[in-house]
């Protein structure tokens, strides 16, 4: 049941927290005020969980002693407390309050199982072994309870007549009375040892053997009935007491009332939420529900003792050395507000003098500025006042999610990279599809993203060998006969080998030259090639040092493929440093593109 409650008070907290933040009513706000005084009254389930001493070796010569379980049963509190608020905050939602609060607890304290063998005296000055036991060992209590409040408050109003409030935070514990009243019965037993003094009589003496001695006078229910079988124990009881032998069941004890302080101080537990009626702007009427935890300790009594055996008796809580309360359970009050009330002349929540859109409807986030399109960001920082958008674009949307704002993005509403100003490219080959003529197909910028897949210059619509690099004027198809005679070694050394732009794959038109280099580098086995790798201007600096390089290297590759050892080819990347000619125009470009091959002897 008490889990059930604290859920529900859990979930009425988190819908007033929701409905705080969804609430954009002028009421959440506006018809706050500063000082609240709130007057509750309480009621409802209680507890106590009971530590205790042990009091065993309090009594002489203990033996099969059992102190008992104490328990608390059927409790139910009531009581009421004042409470003076602040609210701060341009929201005022948020205070701190303190003030007094009274609690009353009444319930049952039972002390389950116990028993306890001890030594003892009769009225004739005989020591005997007194068996006693509990029965109906149960007190009737009422603990008077005066706390201190200190909570965290808060309040909110969704409308003109309701509202929502919470109080959670500590309870200081000045004191705890505890009156009690009891019926408590004792079942007594005795048992006599007698030895032989030295004159020739008997002295009693105290059998403590966990089975009574053999000689010992058990004046005890279950020997009496052992001899007399259906015999009336209560007579018999009542003959041995008149002889004053300490006998008898369901003996009442004489002490039936008395009182208990627990008087260390000690902090707890309390919150308190409640759905408020507002009867006026200055009034509410309050009902929810509250939980408390309060801890007390107390000091035990020293030498404590149930009982005697006769007639004393001491409560059970004098042996208490920490009691836990808890309750909980429905409360109902009254909220006085007092203080002055602002003006809000745009009606938004937030008084003018906090309020930086003072005429202009705005929300609590803001300052009382307003944000339009709901994007959460406030229109004096929008550049897109009237259009859901995003922080990152200062409120601006970015329709197909790419990254780029749609004011920027020369396809908004297609998701594309942002070096292509959002524009797709579904080839990847570089080329915005739009500009593409060739979109499926991974291109060339040359021919407007349309392939040259041999390399030779020529668009593969245009290249009559697309797959074969060839000349122009042979319509992209290799010349038919060899542009050197191979015979003499043919080929120009010093010719530059040219390359296609972003590309380090060796034209056929370059083999004689390379072919030429071999045939040198065969007749002299000492000398050496050195090819220079030559990039232009267009890209950064970074990627024509590393693409200059790797002309260099195709260039070497061929060499090697033909023979000659790795050893003897050097490659050198100059990137742009080193132009033929100029990179402002198509053909200087061109033959800026190159690597440059060079024996060395």
């Amino acid at each position: 049941m008490k889990n059930i409650y604290l859920l529900l008070i859990a979930a009425g907290c988190s819908a007033s927290a929701i409905a705080q933040v969804a609430s954009t009513h002028p009421y959440a706000t506006n018809q706050s005020k500063r000082w609240a005084l709130d007057v509750n009254l309480l009621g409802g389930k209680a507890d106590q969980t009971f530590t205790t001493a042990n009091s065993i070796n309090n009594y002489p010569g203990a033996m099969n002693g059992n102190t008992g379980v104490l328990k608390y049963d059927r409790g139910y509190s009531y009581g009421a407390n004042l409470q003076l608020g602040y609210f701060f905050g341009h929201s005022e939602h948020f205070g701190i309050g303190t003030g007094i609060m009274f609690m009353e607890q009444r319930g049952e304290a039972n002390l389950d199982a116990f028993h306890i063998d001890f030594r003892s005296t009769d009225v004739a000055g005989n020591t005997f072994r007194q068996v006693l036991s509990g029965y109906d060992i149960r007190e009737d209590v009422v603990s008077s309870m005066v706390n201190i409040p200190v909570m965290l408050k808060f309040k909110t109003r969704f409308s003109k007549r309701w509202g929502f409030s919470t109080d959670a935070g500590a309870v200081i514990n000045l004191q705890m009375k505890n009156a009690y009243s009891t019926n408590a019965k004792f079942n007594r037993e005795a048992i006599y040892k007698f030895v032989q003094n030295s004159d020739g009589g008997t002295t009693s003496v105290y059998d403590n053997s966990t089975t009574p001695s053999a000689g010992s006078w058990l004046v005890t229910r279950a020997e009496f009935l052992r001899n007399n079988p259906g015999g009336d124990w209560a007579e018999y009881a009542r003959i041995k007491r008149s002889m004053g032998i300490n006998v008898g069941d369901q003996m009442i004890t004489a002490s039936r009332t008395g009182k208990t302080t627990y008087q260390t101080p000690s902090v707890g537990f309390m919150i308190q939420p409640s759905f408020n009626y507002y009867l006026s702007d200055n009034v509410s009427i309050k009902l929810g529900g509250y939980y408390m935890l309060q801890p007390f300790k107390n000091k035990a009594l020293s030498n404590y003792r149930l009982t005697d055996g006769y007639s004393s008796y001491s409560s059970v809580l004098d042996n208490v050395t920490a009691s836990v309360n808890t309750s909980y359970g429905v409360n109902l009050g009254v909220s006085v507000y007092m203080g002055r009330k602002d003006k809000d002349h745009d009606n938004d929540g937030i008084t003018d003098r906090k309020d930086d859109c003072p005429d202009v409807f705005g929300l609590a986030e803001f300052n009382g500025c307003p944000d339009t399109d709901k994007d959460g960001i406030q229109d004096s920082k929008d550049s897109c006042v009237t259009v859901f958008g995003l922080a990152k674009f200062n409120g601006c949307p970015d329709t197909d999610g790419d990254g780029l704002a749609d004011r920027v993005d020369e396809c908004p509403f297609v998701a594309g990279p942002i070096a292509l100003n959002g524009c797709p490219d579904k080839d990847k080959d570089g080329i915005a599809d739009k500009n593409d003529l060739c979109p499926d197909v991974y291109g060339v910028l040359l021919f407007r993203g349309c392939p040259d897949t041999d390399g030779d210059g020529i668009a593969d619509s245009e290249d009559k060998c697309p797959m074969v690099a060839g000349t122009a004027a042979n319509g992209g198809c290799p010349d038919t006969k060899p542009a050197t005679d191979p015979m003499n070694g043919g080929g120009d050394l010093n010719t530059p080998i040219l390359f296609e732009v972003n590309m380090s794959t060796v034209k056929q038109s370059s083999m004689p030259g390379i072919e030429d280099a071999v045939n040198e580098l065969n007749a002299d086995k000492n000398a050496t090639l050195q090819i220079d790798g030559h990039a232009d201007a267009s890209g950064p600096d970074a990627w024509n040092k590393i693409l200059s390089l790797e002309r260099a290297k195709a260039v070497k590759a061929e060499v090697t493929q033909r023979g000659i050892k790795s050893n003897r080819v050097n490659t050198i990347g100059h990137g742009s440093n080193d132009p033929a000619a100029t990179n402002d125009t198509y053909d200087g470009k061109e033959q800026n593109r190159r690597a440059k091959m060079t024996i060395k002897k």
